[in-house]
């Protein structure tokens, strides 16, 4: 009976071995630049993304940008995870450098989360205590007002 159920297990861990090499996450990429208005008060946000990942991880840059009648600030960011989530794409990122951007300071943590509707993209953007690595911004989405976004699903090589 204990050389059966022993038996039983050890099937059931080398199957779930397989089954999660099969079940990877998928690779994708993110690319492309945008821009969103708001009118009151008047400012321009700028965002341009070329990143990929696994699902786990991530390389790649992110730079974002803040004008409005009064400042321009910016920042860019090192990619540490980019994932798929549905229609989506999450990319998270840790601040290198930046001036003048109250959103984020070098050493933060940054969330971009990204849906490419392939006319009218959409994101949301998160900074500091609420990004945490590979999770999607709690922020809500904004349409963008130019620009588009391509998330690319990608075979592993």
């Amino acid at each position: 009976m204990i050389g059966t159920l022993t038996a039983a297990l050890a099937m059931l861990g080398t199957t779930g071995a397989a089954t999660a090499t099969v079940q990877a996450a998928p690779h994708v990429a993110v690319l492309g630049s945008a821009k969103f208005d708001t009118h009151d008060p008047y400012s321009v946000f700028e965002f341009s993304v070329h990143a990929r990942g696994d699902g786990r991880s991530g390389t790649g840059v992110l730079w974002m940008s803040h004008h409005n009648d009064e400042s321009v600030g910016w920042m860019v960011a090192r990619v540490d995870c980019v994932r798929p989530v549905g229609a989506r794409a999450v990319v998270t990122a840790v601040v290198s450098d930046a001036q003048d951007f109250a959103p984020a300071a070098p050493g933060d943590r940054v969330a971009l989360t990204v849906r490419d509707n392939g006319v009218k993209d959409t994101l949301s953007v998160a900074s500091r205590e609420q990004v945490r690595t590979c999770h999607m911004s709690p922020e809500p989405e904004f349409p963008i007002t130019r620009g588009d976004f391509r998330v690319l699903r990608l075979h592993p090589a």
